[in-house]
């Protein structure tokens, strides 16, 4: 079988970089006699499959049989929602797809490598689960201690608002409606 192989590489949001993830898997793909073939940046929460596409599109790809490795710097970029995970893992191991991880040394192949990668994928839906609720535990200590939270009034934005948001339409009326420009 090929050693064609695409590495995938998941930040989730703009500030970070993917430099590092990108170049450990390529030292990894050399280190595994596997050939690169296509590298997939995606900036996105892992979620969720839902507001990734290039996540989907690769899996698409690898239905397909146009690779037959993917690698990602940790089993955690894949993703953190461990249904979603649990559906590529098992889909892949049942085509035959070999999914690598670049900084953790976990065979699929093996039963004690895929109960390492499931406990891996639980332990990281917690963990995002866990930074959510001490997200929303603070913003509701600042709001408790009197903070403003939010874009300060009168900062500059492209976009005009009110206290519900965008006006997403400029065919709507100030009190919500839409104006008709029927004649």
């Amino acid at each position: 079988m090929d050693n064609k192989t695409v590495i995938y590489a998941r930040i989730s949001t703009d500030g970070q970089t993917v430099e590092q993830q990108i170049e450990t898997c390529k030292r990894y793909c050399t280190f595994k006699q596997l050939k690169v073939d296509e590298i997939i940046i995606e900036v996105a929460s892992g979620k969720g499959l839902s507001k990734r596409p290039k996540f989907r599109e690769m899996w698409d790809k690898l239905r397909a049989y146009e690779w037959n490795n993917v690698v990602a710097f940790k089993i955690d970029r894949y993703g953190r929602n461990t249904r979603d995970m649990v559906m590529f893992f098992d889909e892949m191991k049942s085509k035959g797809i070999q999914v690598h991880s670049a900084t953790e040394n976990l065979d699929m192949s093996t039963p004690m490598g895929q109960a390492m990668i499931y406990i891996m994928m639980v332990l990281a839906q917690l963990e995002r689960e866990n930074i959510s609720l001490a997200t929303k535990d603070r913003l509701q200590a600042l709001k408790n201690m009197g903070k403003t939270l939010g874009r300060p009034k009168g900062s500059k934005d492209e976009h005009k608002r009110k206290k519900s948001g965008y006006y997403g339409n400029k065919n709507r009326t100030k009190k919500g409606g839409v104006k008709n420009h029927a004649k």
